[in-house]
Order: structure tokens, then sequence, then C-alpha cells
């Protein structure tokens, strides 16, 4: 553990320098794994320094790759003492500790988010996706009960039967079209809401989409509203798609697992006024903005954990033995997996160690910089080499740009070849390791 300690300390510590490479040359690596007698103390020091020595460098202010950076030092604390308990979180006992920071780090974000106190739960999950998955399970599960047991050809060996539907926009993450495949819905059920200039979700093409779906004999049940999109971060019109959600029953779920931490903490009005307690559930990814390690996901349920387990729950009584003299009920029932890592440790010790306040102002300066580099971009002069062109005012901390070189002439309007040398030059940069960035299509 002493040796442990130093070895990582040091690391932090090379990986700070401005010199330090962001994206290391791999050369040539000894990964066998040994038939008899293992390598030992002497040898494994050696094996981890090499694989610190050949990762990519999240520490390095140079670092600029989508949506997360490097932890926190206490966050990487919690990340040892999680591994060290090595306790399962599924049930009470096997993590009892766990258990009781979990409830109260799921109801504190929920408070936050302004979702009923005394109801409103969360879980951890190994990712957004996971946490966005799961929303989708339960609201399926719940508007046709019949699919737990029976599945799609028992609901469908029965006559009137209608296909389910979710809506999503243009521009929010794949993950909620990975759900639809894990769910049975199908990608062809899956329908894409176009967006506005500022990539938000046009709520009254939703409303028409709906209706037009409702009349060609679908069955509407979810819709995704995104509260910072991937790659412009733009927050979707949550109220008007509500109302839409309102009127027609539908489980409006907000994944906020990039920009949700606006929603929470931030003062400013745009973030802090957001209606996000108007939505069924939530998913936030502390290990994104609020500098937890990966992985960190919390899925916040406004109605807390009993739609979770009427839709998902088996009641294996080998695991979950009901009436036990537990402080919390077991919660692993409550999900689609049984290992569960107690994650919540690393935010908890995070907002015990730092405070509330320091996460308001995290996100705040987060913003700031996001408004300060577009201003920078915006009003940055030509040179020789090429203009830069700012491609959208940022949403929330996105920034997207071009560096137009001089060889493609100036333009009014974005042009295709503005992308193929957006390519060509993340891939140059990429490669001489100094600084880690990416671009979208």
């Amino acid at each position: 553990m002493l040796e442990a300690s130093r070895v990582f300390s040091d690391y932090v510590r090379s990986s700070r320098d401005t010199k330090a490479p962001v994206i290391p040359r791999i050369d040539e690596l000894d990964l066998t794994i040994p038939e008899k007698d293992g390598i030992g103390t002497a040898g494994i020091w050696d094996d981890i320094q090499t694989i610190c020595g050949a990762a990519t460098n999240t520490w390095s202010e140079r670092f600029l790759y989508k949506l997360y950076a490097s932890p926190t030092p206490i966050g990487v604390v919690g990340e040892a003492l999680v591994g060290l308990l090595n306790n399962n979180a599924h049930v009470f006992q096997a993590s009892p500790i766990g258990a009781l920071i979990e409830d109260r780090v799921g109801r504190q974000l929920a408070e936050l988010a302004r979702f009923p106190v005394g109801t409103a739960a969360g879980l951890t999950f190994p990712g957004g996706s996971y946490s966005n998955m799961h929303a989708l399970m339960v609201a399926r599960n719940r508007r046709f009960p019949e699919l737990k047991r029976s599945g799609f050809t028992g609901a469908m060996a029965r006559g009137e039967w209608r296909r389910p539907m979710i809506f999503t926009s243009a521009h929010a993450h794949y993950s909620i079209e990975k759900a639809a495949v894990a769910a049975g819905i199908g990608l062809d059920n899956v329908v894409s809401v176009p967006t506005d200039a500022d990539g938000r979700m046009d709520s009254h093409a939703l409303r028409m989409l709906v209706e037009r779906a409702l009349a060609d004999g679908g069955a509407p049940f979810f819709v995704n509203a995104t509260a910072g999109t991937t790659v412009l971060g733009a927050f979707d019109p949550i109220d008007e798609i509500a109302a839409v959600c309102a009127d027609h029953g539908l489980w409006l779920h907000v994944d906020g697992s990039w920009g949700g931490p606006l929603a929470l903490f931030s003062s400013d009005d745009k973030f802090g006024g957001y209606r996000i307690d108007r939505a069924d559930s939530l998913t936030v990814n502390p290990h994104k903005l609020m500098g937890v390690p990966l992985q960190c996901s919390f899925l916040l349920m406004r109605d807390g954990l009993a739609p979770m387990r009427e839709a998902l729950g088996l009641g294996a009584s080998y695991l979950f033995h009901g009436g036990s003299p537990n402080v919390l009920d077991d919660v692993g029932d409550a999900t689609m997996g049984c290992g569960r890592r107690p994650d919540a440790i690393k935010l908890w010790l995070a907002w015990r160690y730092y405070g509330t306040e320091y996460f308001r102002r995290r996100v705040a300066n987060a913003r700031r910089l996001a408004l300060d580099f577009a201003d920078m971009v915006s009003t940055r002069p030509p040179t020789a080499l090429g203009h830069w062109r700012l491609a959208a005012a940022p949403q929330s901390m996105c920034v997207c740009f071009w560096f137009v070189p001089s060889q493609l002439g100036a333009h009014p309007t974005p042009q295709p070849s503005w992308g193929d040398a957006t390519r060509l030059l993340c891939t140059r940069l990429n490669y001489l390791g100094h600084v880690l960035v990416d671009y979208a299509t």
C-alpha cells in the first residue's frame, strides 16, 4: 500500500508537468500472462509503471477530450476506498454503509432536482447509458406490464397490440437507441425529433410526431429530453416537452448525463430555472462535470424506487429476504443486474470534503470558460494560415468551432471542406501527443 501511494503520487506529479505528453507513444509492451509462477512484487511495479507511462494523461490541462477530465484527489481516495472495501451493494447486509450513503446521496440529488421530498430516490449505475436504459425499461414495463412475463410474442398473440414507440432528439446520445434495442423496442420505433438552430428539440415537431404515431396505430410511451447534448451542449425545452407528455400520458426522462449538474447546482437562471422537476426520471453523471472518478452515474426517480421494483424485480428469495430487520430495503432487485459497486461513496466523500458551494463554483467556472473560449474564437483575427469560425454560441459547456485553412477561402456559410480540414487537423494534433481534442461530423 505504501509503495502504491508513492508510485501513484509520482504519476500524478509527473503527469501535471507542462511537458508531459497527453497521448504517449506506446512502444513494445509485454502483455503475456505467466503460465506458471507470476512476476511477484518486484516485477509488478515495473508493469504498473509501464501502464502509467502508456495511459492517456487525463491529468494534463491539455487533455481536452469531450465530457470528462481528471478526477479530484479526494475522488481518487474514494475510488481506492471502494476497491479496498470490495462490498457488493445489491443487498443491505453486503454493503450497509454503501446502501445508507447511496440512499442519502440519491435523495440529496433528487432534492436539488426539486423532485418530491420523501418519495424521490436514486440509484447508481455503471454509466449514463445504463441509467438511461433502466429508465426506459421501467417506463416500458409500466406502460405494458404484460411484457414482463409474456414478452412481445405473448402480448401480440393475445391481439389488440400496438407497437411501443419512443421519441428523442436528433442530437440525443446514442444510448437511447441502444436502450431501445436492449428493450426489444427496435430502432424502427425510435422517432428522431428535429431540432432548432441551437440543437434543442423542436417541441412542436414532437407534438406533431406523437399525434401522427397515435393516428397510425402506434403506442407512444416514452420521451427522452436531453440536458446538455454531446456535441452542442443543448438543453431541450423541458416545459414544452413536459406539456406534450402530460397531454398524452407519456413518461418523460431527462438525460442529464453531461449537463445535469448545471441544472442542479447553477445559480444562472438559464440552468437553475430549468424545470427538471417535471421529469419522471433523470440521469446525472457525477463522473463528468463533477470530477468524480469513472464510473459514477445516478438515475433519479421522481416516485422513488417502487416503480423500479415493480417493473424489474423478481424477488429472488436466495438473495432478497423480505422482512429482515434491515435499515433499508435491498435495492438490487430494482435493477437489471446483481453485482453493484457502492459508487455513491465516491460522490459522498467529494461532497463532504468540498461542500455544495464547491460544485456551484465548479459548474459556474465551466460555463465561464466556455463563454470566454467562444468569445476568443469569435474575435480572433485571421492569420496567413487561416481563420477561426464559431459553429454556434455555446448552449452550456461545449464549444464547437472550425479552423478554416486559408487555401479553402472565405465563405459566409459553412462548407463540407471545413469538416474535412477539421478531421485532418484533429488527427494530426492527437498524433503529436501534446493535446487530445475531438471532432464531430
